[in-house]
């Protein structure tokens, strides 16, 4: 009776330490939908506006979330990593920061030599680290970019289901 008691215990601890993350976020406008992360990574929540699919975007909204063993790690540090994997594919990104609390970071940067720019933000989980990056491969036709996309990242917040909720409200992501 005790090693049941004690496997049912550690079951239940072990689901609650990897308990599934859900972020509130309204879309700017009617049409996006989610689409296939372009690198295959499964755990990556994308989405593109209307009549644009995951090869051929102009605009993308990405929701992933970092969990981490070592809970020392802070979300900053992860959008630090971020903006190192960036600086491969777009060596000319000179990053601006918006905000640099450690848990909970913003920053964005622009490629001239690639034409793109990104909004990226950061911030703590209760498993890890979420990070939301909105891509832009055609900055020059969105006035006010960076204002804008970083209002609009800046709104996504944590969710927590209650338990009498059977359907989740629409505008969750579950990550």
């Amino acid at each position: 009776m005790k090693k049941l008691l004690l496997i049912l215990s550690i079951l239940f601890i072990a689901n609650t330490v990897m308990a599934k993350e859900y972020v509130e976020f309204n879309f700017p406008n009617d049409g996006w939908h989610k689409v296939s992360s372009p690198d295959g990574v499964e755990t990556k929540k994308c989405f593109v506006p209307n009549n644009q699919t995951a090869e051929n975007y102009t605009e993308m909204l990405i929701f992933y979330e970092r969990i981490l063993k070592n809970t020392d790690i802070t979300p900053i540090t992860i959008l630090h990593r971020q903006l190192g994997k960036d600086r491969t594919n777009y060596p000319d990104i000179i990053p601006e920061y918006i905000r640099t609390n450690s848990m909970d970071s913003m920053v964005t940067w622009c490629s001239q030599m690639k034409n793109t720019c990104s909004v990226e933000r950061a911030l703590k989980s209760s498993n890890g680290v979420i990070l939301i990056l909105y891509v832009n491969k055609m900055p020059h036709y969105s006035q006010n970019m960076f204002g804008q996309w970083s209002n609009i990242i800046n709104t996504v917040k944590l969710y927590t289901p209650q338990e009498s909720e059977t359907v989740l409200p629409k505008n969750i992501i579950e990550l």
